[in-house]
């Protein structure tokens, strides 16, 4: 197996603020690194799943970059040291051991900060195999962690590709000031508000033109700030040392688009929907009244009109604070009053103005960005991601990856993390909770497909009296 050369000075290029953030948000019970796990029909040999991860990841700097801080900031530099063999490795479950007792463990250990923030895991458990992916937040957003999913694997109906020698990937250029990284930060404004700039030499243009970006972006600050107090409750308290994590059964897709066509909203609407019947049962079953109950949960948001969605690395999204409505019992009225939020979030500019806080926190000193990173992570109780996983069966290393899911890492001292992941016709939903916030997830979990198994026979009698 070829080996990265070793460099005598190590190239170095500067880090995001926005990607910065995300670095420094690691903390001591919460290291934001995304776990995954595929469920393998059978076992990979390590030296294939070595060959294939190495030949199709090295054409991206990024994995091959570790993040440094110095007196000149944050940036990516190259792993003068680095090997695959450090990256890719194989673990065997002791008898006795569950996997989802050795994940939840998994996700309180940091990754070594002298190598590249990534590491593919082989498990072997009795008679089953899995490959677990752990990459720090700070390398990429959901969306480009699905990319490198899809970059190692192969399309089931496809033999695997060859491996051959990968050239290099044209990049995005890193910001190579504080200066570079600001105009970056304000072109995302630009485009996800739809203001383009002017011509550089018509200043009365430039001034109205960012005078409005300021005036669009201060009043979302304003009402950020104006945010009410959740309401208290035992989800929302610092979280301890010790993680738990819970997947629900794969839901059919088809199943989930026939409820939410028959109500008139969106999968997500539903999906989220029964989320919040879900934790509003388990806050009822510790004495809490749902119907004087609302708690917010952070969701990613991708950037309108910016062009760097498409990258395999780097974070590109917002983040928004959606409510939720835990004591609505009707479940269409539920999911309905869901889909009309998320509606009125889209209608917003709070995603950009998130991501563009994230990005100038980034570049704060450690005091000052700690402070501002417990503000904006305080509005919330949860975490919730959807992202949107292969829709077709893939292969790794000629085996067929059965399953696929997620736990996301939370940021700040939120104690809850909602994982949404589709794959090959499934929908999972997966938890991971701080041990003192929610002991036992699978009990949420089996009262969210409780509430999902109700909605069928609705969503069927709907359908049969629409006109």
């Amino acid at each position: 197996m070829t080996r990265p050369p070793r460099a005598r000075q190590p190239q170095r290029e500067r880090m995001s603020g926005v990607d910065a953030a995300w670095w420094h948000m690691s903390r001591p019970h919460n290291p934001m690194v995304v776990v995954g796990m595929l469920g393998l029909r059978s076992a990979v040999a390590l030296d294939a799943l070595r060959e294939i991860v190495w030949s199709r990841l090295r054409v991206h700097r990024r994995f091959l970059q570790r993040p440094v801080h110095d007196a000149d900031g944050d940036h990516w530099e190259d792993d003068a040291r680095f090997r695959i063999e450090r990256h890719v490795v194989r673990h065997r479950l002791a008898k006795g051991q569950s996997m989802h007792d050795w994940l939840a463990a998994l996700c309180l250990k940091p990754l070594p900060q002298t190598h590249p923030l990534w590491q593919f895991i082989l498990v072997e458990h009795a008679d089953r195999a899995a490959m677990v992916m752990r990459v720090h937040h700070c390398i990429g957003d959901g969306t480009a962690l699905v990319r490198l999913l899809l970059a190692i694997t192969d399309p089931e109906s496809a033999p695997a590709m060859p491996i051959v020698p990968a050239k290099p990937v044209a990049e995005e250029r890193a910001p190579q000031s504080l200066l570079d990284d600001l105009r970056r930060l304000l072109a995302d404004a630009e485009a996800a508000i739809g203001a383009g700039a002017p011509a550089a030499d018509d200043a009365p243009a430039q001034v109205a033109h960012l005078a409005r970006v300021a005036v669009t972006l201060g009043g979302e600050l304003i009402r950020l700030a104006e945010m009410p107090d959740e309401t208290v409750t035992p989800f929302k308290q610092p979280p301890g040392t010790q993680r738990v994590v819970a997947w629900c059964e794969p839901l059919r897709q088809h199943d989930v688009r026939r409820v939410a066509q028959a109500f008139g909203c969106s999968v997500y609407a539903v999906l989220i929907s029964c989320v919040a019947a879900a934790l509003g049962a388990e806050l009822h079953s510790r004495g809490h009244d749902p119907a004087k109950t609302e708690i917010r949960v952070l969701v990613p948001s991708p950037l309108r009109g910016t062009n760097r969605a498409a990258a395999m690395h780097g974070n590109h999204f917002g983040l928004v604070n959606l409510l939720l409505p835990l004591g609505i019992s009707n479940p269409v009225a539920r999911a309905w009053e869901v889909h009309r939020r998320l509606g009125a979030l889209a209608d917003t500019h709070q995603g950009l103005l998130m991501h563009l806080l994230l990005g100038l926190v980034g570049l704060l000193p450690s005091d000052a960005r700690a402070r501002a990173l417990d503000f904006l992570s305080d509005k919330a109780t949860a975490v919730l991601t959807l992202v949107p996983g292969p829709p077709a069966a893939r292969t790794l290393a000629g085996v067929r990856v059965d399953d696929m899911m997620f736990a996301v890492p939370q940021a700040g001292d939120i104690g809850l993390g909602v994982s949404i992941f589709t794959y090959a016709g499934g929908i999972r939903v997966g938890l991971m909770s701080d041990s003192a916030t929610l002991a036992r997830p699978e009990i949420v979990l089996r009262q969210f497909e409780v509430e999902f198994a109700r909605l069928i026979p609705l969503a069927r009698a709907l359908a049969e009296h629409k006109p």
